[in-house]
């Protein structure tokens, strides 16, 4: 009998959660495993069966929160119609919304698959009481990304549920990428000045990925070159780093776009830059530094667990030390004066996209978990 999986994914599109499951599923099929996505997007993968419950923005809470309730209960139900019994479900914080989604995976005696994206949350949304919920109690597997990420979560859950941890990593996004696309058309389409080099930070603008740090370190980055910030604020406001660039006189050196990115412009911003920067303080997994590996944009990052765990220094990507704005901006430096050195780094970020974070690897260990 043919192996059935759901994926319930209230957030999808909003964050970018599309990519990681349409790549999952599309490498399970191949497992000879039957997937549905129930989220708030549809696309054109014809052996995935898409299920858009939910939906995408909201300006009025108790609206969002009634489609919430509805699309689980359409979920769940629609999993039973189908013999479903394995579910997957995302994790960044263990919020309400969290808390809801498992309460009805379990009402309706569904087995679920965590993904502890986030060990913790970096917006102190998680209750505690949830989280003991979620993960001692909700949970038939729990699935983090890297070794970085078990050593996090292990203190926080029960002894008696450590067996259930899997390292699984996230994978590459080669297949999004669009290499017909020549940098010199990509910043041309953005009216970007190809006479400068640019830097890009891109993604949602969290205060533990330091943006602050890079604007400092602006001052001391060759003249020549530019920054593009590119995602929006979590909480609406820029103030803060529009505080640090005036103080700094950098405003002429910065562009911004500074709300959300669709991924048409994703994908022109990616091609038209020269480097991507992630300042991080902490993360348990970037999707943004396999988004820039993929495209084989060369990545300077902050010497954090996370990113030593990938980047092997000057062979797939940079590492500078965390929180030193003077390093950052020779690193910086040295990258946009040698050719030969972003060549290097592009071609070994690519090569290691493609032989330690291929879907179809981690949808085996998946497949695993499923028998």
């Amino acid at each position: 009998m043919e192996k059935q999986l759901a994926i319930i994914d209230p957030v999808g599109i909003k964050s970018g959660m599309n990519h990681y499951n349409d790549c999952l599923c599309n490498s399970l099929v191949q497992q000879g495993v039957k997937p549905y996505i129930y989220s708030n997007y549809k696309a054109t993968h014809t052996s995935i069966q898409y299920r858009a419950f939910f939906g995408r923005f909201f300006s009025n809470k108790l609206i969002q929160l009634f489609n919430l309730l509805k699309a689980l209960f359409q979920s769940c139900l629609d999993c039973k119609r189908n013999h479903i019994n394995v579910v997957i479900v995302h994790v960044f914080s263990t919020h309400h919304m969290a808390f809801l989604t498992f309460l009805f995976l379990k009402l309706f005696g569904l087995k679920t698959i965590t993904i502890s994206h986030d060990v913790s949350s970096f917006t102190n949304q998680d209750n505690p009481f949830y989280h003991n919920l979620i993960y001692n109690r909700w949970s038939n597997y729990i699935v983090v990304h890297n070794a970085y990420s078990k050593s996090q979560l292990l203190p926080l859950i029960g002894k008696s549920v450590h067996a259930t941890v899997r390292v699984i990593k996230h994978g590459a996004f080669l297949d999004l990428v669009d290499r017909s696309v020549a940098s010199n058309e990509a910043q041309q389409h953005l009216a970007l000045d190809p006479k400068y080099k640019y830097l890009l930070f891109f993604g949602r603008l969290k205060t533990t990925k330091r943006l602050d740090i890079l604007l400092e370190a602006m001052p001391y980055i060759h003249s020549n070159t530019r920054l593009i910030i590119a995602g929006k604020p979590v909480n609406g406001k820029f103030d803060a780093y529009q505080q640090i660039i005036d103080r700094l006189s950098i405003a002429e050196r910065v562009i911004l776009d500074i709300e959300y990115i669709t991924d048409a412009k994703r994908d022109w911003y990616f091609q038209a830059s020269d480097a991507t920067v992630l300042p991080y303080e902490v993360i348990f997994q970037s999707g943004v530094l396999l988004m820039s590996m993929s495209y084989g944009l060369p990545v300077i990052a902050s010497d954090i667990p996370t990113f030593k765990e990938l980047i092997q220094h000057q062979h797939n990507g940079l590492l500078f030390e965390s929180l030193n704005p003077m390093d950052l901006a020779r690193k910086v430096n040295d990258l946009m004066d040698s050719k030969t050195m972003r060549l290097t780094i592009s071609n070994g970020a690519i090569q290691t996209m493609k032989n330690d974070y291929s879907w179809d690897d981690i949808a085996k260990q998946y497949k695993a978990i499923i028998d």
